[in-house]
């Protein structure tokens, strides 16, 4: 197989590097039940309890289809419940059960050592996780 020409693009190595990252956050993730495309909403539902899933799709960068899964999902895993809006009927507000809560402090510790292994490596080229995190915000900001 040829080598291929497109290796040192930033685009080729910033796909790869969010490849890398989400297949070692599962790894961290999987004993705990949740995935990388659900920890946040149990981080977002322990900090802000009654979030809709409107409000969810709003505070992160998928498609409300995603979203609508994974809550679904999390709610067959027992970690969320839905509770019907008093005002609205065709609006649910969603809260952690108690495994869900439980989960917190787990979750929040397996992305304490994530951060930890992604900042190891922007030390070792001399980079520092604010200007990353910068440039990083500036690409997100392309669309």
């Amino acid at each position: 197989m040829k080598p291929d020409q497109h290796d040192d693009t930033l685009t080729k190595q910033l796909h790869a590097a969010a490849n890398s990252a989400t297949r070692t956050l599962d790894q961290r993730l999987k004993p705990l039940g949740v995935n990388s495309s659900q920890f946040f909403f149990i981080l977002k539902l322990y900090e802000d309890p009654g979030l809709t899933q409107e409000q969810l799709v709003q505070a992160d960068v998928r498609h409300q289809s995603n979203v609508n899964r994974e809550i679904t999902k999390l709610v067959q895993l027992g970690f969320v419940t839905k509770q019907q809006s008093q005002t609205d009927k065709r609006r649910y507000h969603l809260f952690l059960t108690p495994t869900g809560t439980a989960l917190y402090p787990q979750i929040k510790a397996a992305l304490a050592a994530q951060e930890a292994a992604l900042q190891q490596c922007l030390a070792t080229v001399a980079l520092t996780p604010e200007s990353f995190l910068a440039a990083l915000r500036q690409i997100a900001a392309l669309t």
